[in-house]
């Protein structure tokens, strides 16, 4: 048979170790330029052990995929797609086709998340006019007549959605979005649903509360603690997660679940963004996790999704560059640090990924011709307008370079991600391919790996699903 696969931008969460009343899962984003070869990927995740995915996209043209694998799934109604689900025979049509035809044909779908973080500030500004609980509903309705109840809904947030303060015990819902989050709460109460938040560590203790960058890890090595009341918080993961409980407690919920539905560390393109960092970040979470103490306000085993599987060099931006960076894998599917996914404790790297091909070692270098400087620059700007040059952000792994150095690195990042055609990089006749890798010292000039796309011609083949 021959399969067609639309490899569109779609974010997965995958579960990779399962405990008694709680797991630990993690998530899977393609917004890629050269995007792995989904079959490479599924053998990647049954390597690991993964045995759930999340699809954060509805996923409807690549979820048969994982029919054959044992792998649940769950999938995303993304904030710009509601509107086509606003009126109950919009909801049922796409009910329909989204999860019962999939199911039909095998895909074991069992959770529909109805967008992801739809209260935060940044999408509120370019929300059209309709209510995020109401398609909740609908949703609802339309699964449970087609026989579907077994298909949990619910919503994802992110810490903006209360009113930030120092002191869990504090912390309430934004007064703009309180309405909303009660009518949400109440819904997910109704049906058993957790409560889905998202939680940024690194962004939250150094953007929002400007506190030391130790607070973030759970061997926190400053001395620094909140004290709220009799409790004292020594890292920021748990603080978090209570602040959001007492919110939820305050508006009469004290009892619902809360499921953490992205943690990571990014490995570059910010402040204390490396893979160090990112290592000792993820060991001391697994280590929390194993211990199923959970929080003062929620105390037992916690679900968690780890964030994220791979880099995505086309990610949009919403905080900063670094999150084109949350990969626990490099874009290639090369592991970039230590973590156990099965919760033992051990010292070793993931599963490398099998069968992918690289492009050429073929790189584009500035020419060092700076006669006209404002030339230069132009060309630098465009190519980083196109193409990922987050490493050289400050405090990034390439922010030492030269001046050339840097110029360099952005004609390679926007010839690679062309493909390597040779066009892409004659930026007005100040680039050249070379076949001596330009890399310096902790700072990597990417070669991209060759993508579904390019393997798929290069074989003849059309695959369909």
């Amino acid at each position: 048979m021959r399969l067609i696969i639309n490899i569109g931008i779609c974010f997965m969460v995958l579960v990779m170790a399962t405990q008694v009343n709680s797991f630990v899962g993690i998530t899977w984003g393609r917004q890629q330029t050269q995007q792995l070869v989904p079959s490479m990927v599924v053998d990647l995740l049954l390597q690991n052990k993964i045995s759930q995915l999340r699809l954060m996209t509805s996923g409807y043209d690549i979820i048969e995929i994982f029919s054959a694998t044992n792998i649940s799934v769950s999938v995303t109604m993304g904030n710009s797609f509601m509107y086509q689900a606003n009126r109950k025979d919009l909801a049922y049509n796409w009910v329909n086709d989204r999860i019962k035809d999939p199911i039909n044909k095998g895909a074991n779908i069992v959770e529909l998340t109805v967008g992801s973080e739809p209260f935060s500030n940044t999408f509120l500004k370019k929300a059209t006019n309709y209510n995020v609980v109401s398609v909740l509903k609908l949703m609802r309705e339309s699964l449970d007549e087609m026989g579907l109840g077994y298909v949990r809904t619910t919503t994802a947030h992110g810490m903006d959605v209360l009113n930030h303060t120092k002191f869990p015990s504090e912390a309430d819902f934004r007064d703009d979005i309180k309405v909303q989050m009660i009518e949400s709460l109440a819904e997910f109460n109704r049906t058993g649903a957790p409560f889905l938040l998202i939680l940024f560590p690194i962004h939250f203790v150094k953007d929002v509360m400007n506190y030391t960058i130790e607070f973030a890890f759970f061997d926190n090595n400053s001395g620094f603690k909140i004290e709220d009341g009799n409790i004292t918080y020594t890292n920021a993961v748990e603080l978090m997660i209570d602040s959001v409980a007492w919110a939820i407690k305050k508006a009469g919920y004290g009892n619902m679940k809360i499921m953490i539905a992205q943690i990571g560390w990014p490995t570059d393109g910010y402040p204390h963004a490396n893979i160090k960092n990112a290592e000792r970040f993820h060991k001391g979470l697994l280590k929390f996790i194993t211990s199923k103490k959970g929080t003062p306000m929620k105390p037992g085993p916690l679900d968690i999704y780890l964030h994220s599987l791979c880099d995505e060099n086309q990610f949009h931006k919403v905080f900063g560059t670094f999150q084109r960076h949350w990969g626990i894998y490099e874009a290639d599917g090369n592991p970039k640090y230590k973590i156990d996914f099965s919760l033992q404790g051990r010292n070793e790297l993931p599963t490398q990924a099998k069968g992918i091909v690289k492009m050429p070692n073929r790189w584009c270098k500035f020419n060092g011709d700076t006669s006209n400087v404002e030339l230069v620059n132009k060309n630098y700007d465009l190519a980083c307008q196109d193409s990922d040059c987050s490493q050289l952000e400050k405090g990034a792994s390439c922010d030492g370079l030269s001046f050339a150095s840097k110029v360099s690195y952005a004609m390679n990042a926007f010839f690679q991600k062309n493909k390597q055609e040779v066009k892409a990089c004659d930026f007005d006749g100040l680039g050249q391919v070379v076949a001596t890798n330009p890399s310096a010292t902790n700072c990597e000039f990417p070669i991209e790996i060759l993508s579904f796309q390019d393997q798929r011609v290069q074989n003849g083949m059309i695959l369909r699903i």
